[in-house]
């Protein structure tokens, strides 16, 4: 097996809700998973790159503040096009 490659195997519900969602978004259980961990990866790399200290700074900077709704309006945005199907 190359370096360069990992397999998985899963089994019992957990593989058979992988292959439910997969097919629900169009994709083999091997792209599905792989966009997932795609997206998680890339979720977490952002997380992590938040510092409270950084976003303490922020607060004392003088500038115009955003008002929650439109936050909250990214956030959902944000949030509705990670849940969107990908083809």
């Amino acid at each position: 097996m190359s370096i360069d490659t990992l397999t998985i195997s899963l089994t019992g519900p957990l593989a058979e809700e992988v292959r439910a969602a997969a097919e629900a978004r169009g994709l083999t259980p091997e792209d599905y998973v792989r966009q997932q961990i795609a997206d998680d990866l890339a979720f977490e790399a952002e997380y992590n790159d938040l510092s409270w200290d950084e976003d303490l700074r922020r607060l004392e900077e003088p500038g115009a503040d955003v008002p929650a709704e439109e936050i909250f309006a990214e956030i959902r945005t944000r949030l509705e096009a990670r849940a969107a199907p990908r083809k």
